[in-house]
């Protein structure tokens, strides 16, 4: 495979010759770590070029280190066998190191799932993929620039001149991990490895990325072993698929084959985990709870015109704009949009970890700017929040009971009143109380967050914030937490704002959802209304990216959306979605909607809603 122009006739016939050729074969392969049993076991497994092979199952499964075995990278202390154990025609059993350092990127590379953590923060995009370029293929000065330009562009970076200059963190999430595939491409690999790529991604930019994969698989001629727990994902991406449990492969075969046509329980039961556009597990709202914009008695939230700004290299972000809204009491909100959309900021306000630039927040009638003494301290206790990843919020050092007693101590309670609450707690979310003396290390990720959701729920609060609580878990996983945050919610009466990047887990357990675009409320609405017919086609866009479980839902190949600039229409003087919209018209760009109601409970800010237009 070399990286030439799409219309290079000669390197497309040399691509063509190598498709179907194996550049990964294991055959009984295992690996084993110290002393420990085989944490991977009898692994049958081949990838051939030109063809993306799927690999799922749960953390802990082992699907992370049959990746890193084929790059080498496996701990010392980790004991490879196998019948057969061939990259590109290596044998890795026998390879030694400088064996393993010509194999890695001119052979194999791996695309990991944190873009920002695989780039140098400190050098230009351009220039850490010249350096791949350099030392793989040769190339110097004029050549080694245009061959950065041309896997840019491969990539689907738009402008990429502009962006070569450009440091990571000045790029969006969607165009990072496009320069993390074009870096992994540089030394012109056969196979590629993409550990759980589109994970942290909105559904807009994982659609992309998805259709990246299939774009590399068939232009660039490599093969892909895609690992991933997100089934939507290998369903839309895959050619075949391995299901992965406890080390053993416990099914493979074609990817219709497989998710369609299941033969083992084990995958049975992930498929029956996932979270479906359509499905509802959460009751509709009780009266009195919220469920529309208008509610019944007194809410216990109101946000009214509030803005966030930031200023940043000479110019201001608008972080929060003008978001104003009512959540009433036993309500759950769920917040959706992408990346940079606002959710994060707004939720910080909303548990005073920042301060509006403007406008007005309330809780029980009470302003929050005003609050000091006794009264800050008992809004502390009522209002708590739940982060995306528990390992990063749980002190490392400090034991769990410990970390629980903090919330508890700041609200009075002592002693064995509140060993009494810490154990209650522990056992209403599923972890054993008497493990409550064990560091964060020694608990699975799915226990972290039950523990985290623990800790929140302690002093008895009102509201709970949860921030992306179920985007970093396996599927099965998420499930269990979804199940619990419902039963949490009923059993201590409380109130959520649900934020999420996930439409079908956003649907599964909120009563009403706000759609937020660039710092706006573009739409808000009860969630079966919203689901059933959205009316801003921001929504309508969010809805059709979301990856099907089903294989054979699959987009046709070439239907792209608009790039991913990574850019915010901030100085946009209409609707900040107008540059995206396939309904936009001279008013939109001229014109900002106002949030108006279409129907009780309905409310969208868009010129040219999609429902009054009778389209689906």
């Amino acid at each position: 495979m070399k990286v030439a122009a799409a219309d290079d006739p000669g390197q497309t016939q040399k691509d063509d010759a190598r498709r179907g050729e194996a550049v990964l074969r294991c055959r009984d392969f295992n690996v084993r770590y110290g002393t420990a049993p085989d944490s991977v076991r009898a692994v049958d497994l081949t990838v051939r070029a030109g063809e993306i092979v799927g690999l799922i199952g749960e953390s802990g499964s082992g699907k992370t280190s049959v990746a890193m075995a084929c790059l080498g990278l496996l701990p010392k202390q980790a004991h490879v066998s196998a019948e057969t154990f061939e990259v590109c025609g290596t044998d890795l059993a026998a390879a030694d190191d400088k064996a393993l350092t010509r194999l890695r990127g001119s052979e194999v590379a791996m695309v990991f799932q944190d873009a920002m953590g695989a780039l140098d923060p400190s050098m230009r995009v351009g220039r850490q993929i010249g350096e791949v370029v350099a030392r793989h293929r040769g190339l110097k000065g004029k050549a080694r620039q245009n061959a950065v330009l041309e896997l840019l562009r491969r990539v689907r970076v738009p402008e990429p001149e502009h962006r070569a200059r450009q440091y990571p963190h000045q790029l969006s999430g969607g165009l990072r991990q496009r320069v993390a595939m074009a870096l992994a491409l540089a030394g012109e690999p056969r196979l590629l490895l993409a550990d759980e790529p589109t994970t942290a991604l909105d559904v807009t930019v994982q659609a992309e990325i998805l259709r990246l994969l299939r774009t590399v698989r068939d232009e660039f001629g490599v093969g892909i072993l895609l690992i991933s727990h997100d089934i939507g994902v290998i369903a839309q991406t895959a050619d075949r698929v391995a299901v992965m449990r406890d080390g053993e492969i416990v099914e493979s075969g074609a990817v219709e084959d497989v998710l369609l046509r299941p033969t083992s329980d084990y995958t049975r039961m992930l498929l029956g985990s996932v979270p479906k556009l359509g499905e509802r597990a959460r009751r509709r709202p009780a009266e009195g709870a919220g469920g529309g914009t208008d509610l019944d008695g007194a809410p216990l939230f109101v946000v009214d015109g509030l803005s966030r700004s930031f200023r940043a290299r000479g110019r201001v972000v608008h972080a929060v704009r003008d978001v104003s809204l009512r959540v009433g009491r036993g309500e759950v909100l769920g917040v959706v949009g992408e990346s940079g959309s606002g959710k994060s900021t707004l939720a910080k306000m909303l548990v005073r970890l920042d301060q509006p630039s403007a406008g007005r927040l309330e809780m029980n009638g009470a302003d929050y700017g005003r609050l000091r003494g006794k009264r800050l301290k008992a809004f502390r206790r009522a209002v708590q929040m739940v982060f995306q990843h528990p390992a990063g919020s749980l002190n490392p050092k400090l034991r769990v009971v410990t970390s629980m007693r903090e919330p508890l101590a700041a609200g009075g309670v002592t002693g064995g009143e509140a060993r009494r609450r810490i154990d209650e707690v522990l056992a209403e979310v599923g972890v054993p109380p008497e493990t409550a003396g064990r560091l964060p290390h020694e608990f699975s990720g799915g226990q972290k967050q039950r523990i985290a959701i623990a800790r929140a729920i302690a002093a008895r609060p009102q509201v709970v914030v949860l921030d992306e609580p179920t985007s970093a878990l396996d599927v099965s996983v998420q499930a269990q937490v979804l199940d619990l945050l419902l039963k949490v919610q009923q059993a201590e009466e409380l109130t959520y704002v649900f934020i999420s990047h996930d439409l079908a887990v956003v649907q599964a357990i909120s009563d009403r959802v706000m759609v937020m675009y660039a710092g706006r409320v573009v739409e808000i609405a009860e969630a079966e209304a919203l689901f059933a017919s959205p009316a801003h086609w921001y929504t309508r866009a969010l809805l059709e990216a979301v990856p099907s479980p089903d294989p054979r839902d699959r987009p046709e190949s070439g239907a792209a959306s608009p790039p991913d600039t990574g850019d915010r229409p901030e100085e946009a003087r209409g609707c900040v979605f107008a540059a995206r919209c396939p309904r936009a018209e001279s008013r939109c760009r001229a014109e900002a909607p106002e949030l108006s109601t279409l129907s009780a409970g309905h409310a969208v800010a868009c010129h040219f809603p999609a429902d009054r237009e009778g389209s689906k």
